[in-house]
Protein backbone atom coordinates (compact mmCIF):
# COMPACT_ATOMS: atom_id res chain seq x y z
CA UNK A 1 0.00 0.00 0.00
CA UNK A 2 1.73 3.36 -0.90
CA UNK A 3 0.09 7.25 0.07
CA UNK A 4 0.00 9.16 -3.07
CA UNK A 5 1.61 12.45 -3.80
CA UNK A 6 -1.50 14.60 -3.81
CA UNK A 7 -2.30 13.00 0.04
CA UNK A 8 1.56 13.33 1.38
CA UNK A 9 1.22 17.11 0.07
CA UNK A 10 -1.69 17.11 1.83
CA UNK A 11 -0.03 16.10 5.38
CA UNK A 12 2.87 18.08 4.44
CA UNK A 13 1.19 21.28 4.10
CA UNK A 14 -0.53 20.64 7.33
CA UNK A 15 2.22 20.18 9.19
CA UNK A 16 4.27 23.29 7.81
CA UNK A 17 1.05 25.02 8.72
CA UNK A 18 1.48 24.37 12.32
CA UNK A 19 5.19 24.43 12.89
CA UNK A 20 5.23 27.75 10.99
CA UNK A 21 2.83 29.32 13.18
CA UNK A 22 5.02 27.70 15.95
CA UNK A 23 8.29 29.26 14.48
CA UNK A 24 6.33 32.46 14.18
CA UNK A 25 5.55 32.63 17.79
CA UNK A 26 9.31 31.68 18.88
CA UNK A 27 10.15 34.74 16.99
CA UNK A 28 7.52 36.50 18.81
CA UNK A 29 9.32 35.18 21.83
CA UNK A 30 12.80 36.20 20.99
CA UNK A 31 11.04 39.72 20.20
CA UNK A 32 10.28 39.79 24.18
CA UNK A 33 13.13 38.55 25.11
CA UNK A 34 14.97 40.99 23.45
CA UNK A 35 12.63 43.42 25.20
CA UNK A 36 13.54 41.68 28.77
CA UNK A 37 9.45 40.81 28.39
CA UNK A 38 10.20 37.38 30.31
CA UNK A 39 6.79 37.05 31.18
CA UNK A 40 5.76 37.74 27.46
CA UNK A 41 8.38 35.52 26.11
CA UNK A 42 6.74 32.57 28.30
CA UNK A 43 3.36 33.29 26.84
CA UNK A 44 4.65 33.23 23.51
CA UNK A 45 6.28 29.48 23.73
CA UNK A 46 3.32 27.74 25.55
CA UNK A 47 1.65 29.06 22.93
CA UNK A 48 4.36 28.27 20.47
CA UNK A 49 4.58 24.63 22.29
CA UNK A 50 0.79 23.89 21.15
CA UNK A 51 1.69 24.41 17.54
CA UNK A 52 4.47 22.13 17.84
CA UNK A 53 2.50 19.51 19.87
CA UNK A 54 0.14 19.40 16.72
CA UNK A 55 2.90 19.26 14.04
CA UNK A 56 4.17 15.99 16.13
CA UNK A 57 1.01 14.81 16.50
CA UNK A 58 0.55 15.04 12.39
CA UNK A 59 3.65 13.40 11.93
CA UNK A 60 3.72 10.77 14.02
CA UNK A 61 -0.13 9.77 13.26
CA UNK A 62 -0.29 10.36 9.87
CA UNK A 63 3.86 9.73 8.31
CA UNK A 64 5.40 7.49 11.13
CA UNK A 65 2.38 5.28 12.24
CA UNK A 66 1.22 4.13 8.27
CA UNK A 67 5.09 3.91 7.61
CA UNK A 68 5.39 1.73 10.46
CA UNK A 69 2.25 -0.35 9.67
CA UNK A 70 3.69 -0.60 5.96
CA UNK A 71 2.64 1.86 3.79
CA UNK A 72 5.11 3.46 1.34
CA UNK A 73 5.38 7.88 1.80
CA UNK A 74 6.89 8.95 -1.26
CA UNK A 75 9.53 11.04 -0.77
CA UNK A 76 9.31 14.63 -1.94
CA UNK A 77 10.97 18.03 -1.23
CA UNK A 78 8.34 19.28 0.18
CA UNK A 79 8.00 16.37 3.06
CA UNK A 80 11.51 17.18 3.20
CA UNK A 81 11.10 20.61 4.03
CA UNK A 82 8.40 20.07 6.46
CA UNK A 83 10.51 17.70 8.84
CA UNK A 84 12.96 20.16 8.55
CA UNK A 85 10.82 23.26 9.74
CA UNK A 86 9.80 21.13 12.45
CA UNK A 87 13.01 19.93 13.56
CA UNK A 88 14.72 23.11 13.61
CA UNK A 89 11.51 25.00 15.41
CA UNK A 90 11.13 22.50 17.83
CA UNK A 91 15.01 23.42 18.57
CA UNK A 92 14.90 27.24 18.80
CA UNK A 93 11.80 26.59 21.10
CA UNK A 94 13.94 24.89 23.67
CA UNK A 95 16.82 27.01 23.18
CA UNK A 96 14.59 29.91 23.97
CA UNK A 97 12.56 28.05 26.67
CA UNK A 98 15.92 27.66 28.48
CA UNK A 99 16.84 31.28 28.26
CA UNK A 100 13.44 32.27 29.52
CA UNK A 101 13.43 29.46 32.40
CA UNK A 102 16.66 30.55 33.81
CA UNK A 103 15.69 34.46 33.37
CA UNK A 104 12.86 33.69 35.31
CA UNK A 105 14.25 31.60 38.15
CA UNK A 106 16.60 35.02 39.11
CA UNK A 107 13.83 37.02 39.73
Amino acid sequence: MEMTMEESSSICMELISNAGEGRALVYEALDAINKADYGLASIRLNEAQEMLAEAHRIQFEQLMAPQNNGMEIPFSLLLLHAMDLLMVTTSEHDVLRNIVNAKLSKQ
